[in-house]
């Protein structure tokens, strides 16, 4: 499966990397996958259980009468939160949101 991902990975980069920086990438992923289990069928749960429950959320405002770009909005921030938090949202303690707010804190900062 690992090897799979970095072949996957290095034919996406391969029109935008030279064999140098190609061979490089691959040393990298190779380093950062060592020791790492990567199993499919996890990641599918938690992706499907994730959109289900942003659906049941946004399902809801709608019922409450919240307008479109509210919803939008809903939609995409929680969707953006739980992608940087990266576990199933049955996971999700006070301490992953609030690592979470304060790294958006701080890159709003950087940004002025």
């Amino acid at each position: 499966m690992k090897e799979q991902i970095i072949k996957d990975v290095i034919q996406v980069m391969l029109p935008h990397l030279d064999n140098r920086q190609l061979e490089i990438l691959k040393k990298s992923l190779e380093e950062a996958l060592e020791g790492k289990q990567i199993q499919e069928g996890e990641v599918k749960e938690k992706v499907e259980q994730n959109n289900e429950f942003v659906t049941k959320f946004i399902s809801a405002k709608r019922i409450e009468g919240c307008s479109e770009k509210s919803l939008f909005y809903y939609e995409n921030t929680i969707n953006a939160m739980l992608s940087a938090i990266n576990k199933n949202v049955k996971h999700i303690v006070t301490d992953d949101l609030r690592n979470y707010l304060t790294n958006i804190k701080r890159k709003m900062r950087s940004v002025k």
